[in-house]
């Protein structure tokens, strides 16, 4: 989908969420889980109503779609709340900061060039001082890492971002049929060096099976963003999207955030490829056996819905001997994925050791200690 950049600017105020004490402005604290004000200290609670987060009906966005023609991208001009400044930007980029002051702030009008809005979103709850705090615990598990990775590696731009995420959902019916093997072994007397011996012989007994079955689909989470991969976000799934609350865009004043990237119908294909492949495995589960062949299934898909949901995401990185590695933090529950160098003389060594008892095993059978 192309767009136009336009040289004409509008004037546009950034939002504002001013203290009810000090008139400074307030930010979400993801460590009290509450808007804060750093100067005065000031609380406010959330407002977690969560009556604008509805499945939307994804057949009739997708026809809207095709038809719809995304506004050009124009400048616009704001006046920083804080020092008074003036300082131009695009109309689709979330955040307005001031060059002058610094003051971040949002530029609300980003989510409105969409064809779609979000419908809701996750606040953070692990605040960057807990998220430095799972990633030095992350780091010092594993055996095949070097030893001084936890002494020496240095965590870099840690920073955390609103990152928006398609949900699907769809009624859904596979009919499978296939194959069963199941395992059995006979005995029999064979002569190794000179000696009897018994040895095991692995059979299969194949038994045709087939059936259908229905199951419905919940939140199948998709990355909209372009910047990150879906193989490695879905790492650090599950989100507890239970607790989502309806989409406030003062809660992204002072954190980093990003608009959609992947289209509807992409993420709705990306949704379809992970479907198809949950279906497989359900079938494969029902076939059962100890191995299987020629597996078939057929299925098909209904009353599809969607929503657009703004999920949290500490996105970091941390440099050992001068190599860069990522590692991801859910900003909900904290669990971490990312890079981690491996000690190549540690993975020689449990090789070897490996080798050496496979030896031993084969010398004691061969020598008639073990049978």
């Amino acid at each position: 989908m192309s767009t136009d950049i336009s040289n004409h600017s509008t004037e546009a105020a950034p939002l504002e969420n001013q203290c009810p004490s000090c008139g400074a402005g307030l930010k979400y604290s993801a460590e009290h889980r509450k808007l804060s004000c750093g100067y005065c200290g000031f609380k406010e609670e959330l407002d977690t109503s969560n009556d604008k987060v509805v499945e939307q009906n994804l057949n009739e966005s997708l026809q809207k779609l095709r038809t719809y023609q995304p506004p050009k991208l124009e400048q616009v001009q704001f006046n920083c709340g804080n020092c008074g400044a003036i300082f131009i930007q695009l109309h689709d980029e979330v955040q307005a900061n001031c060059g002058y002051c610094g003051s971040k702030n949002v530029n609300p009008s980003a989510y409105e060039q969409r064809f779609v809005e979000p419908h809701g979103m996750l606040p953070f709850y692990i605040s960057k001082k807990e998220a430095a705090k799972q990633f030095e615990d992350w780091i010092k598990k594993g055996w095949f890492h070097p030893n001084k990775l936890k002494k020496l590696s240095v965590i870099e731009n840690l920073h955390g971002v609103y990152v928006p995420f398609w949900t699907f959902d769809a009624q859904s019916e596979a009919h499978w049929s296939g194959d069963a093997g199941f395992y059995y072994y006979t005995t029999h007397q064979v002569r190794v060096n000179g000696r009897m011996t018994t040895q095991r012989r692995r059979h299969t007994r194949w038994e045709r099976r087939s059936g259908n079955f229905r199951h419905f689909f919940d939140d199948i989470l998709i990355l909209a963003s372009s910047i990150l991969k879906q193989s490695t976000v879905q790492k650090i799934f599950p989100y507890r999207l239970n607790e989502v609350i309806n989409f406030d865009p003062k809660l992204v004043i002072g954190w980093e955030a990003e608009v959609y990237q992947i289209e509807l119908n992409q993420g709705h294909q990306k949704g379809e490829i992970i479907m198809d492949h949950r279906l497989r495995q359900m079938c494969s589960a029902r076939l059962g056996g100890d191995t299987q062949r020629n597996l078939y299934v057929q299925s098909k898909k209904w009353d599809h819905t969607y929503k657009l949901l703004i999920l949290p995401l500490w996105i970091c990185t941390y440099i050992y001997n001068n190599n860069t590695y990522h590692f991801e933090i859910n900003g909900q529950t904290g669990k971490v994925t990312g890079e981690k160098p491996l000690s190549y003389v540690k993975i020689a060594f449990a090789i070897l050791f490996a080798i050496s008892i496979i030896l031993l095993i084969v010398w004691l059978r061969e020598s008639g200690v073990l049978q």
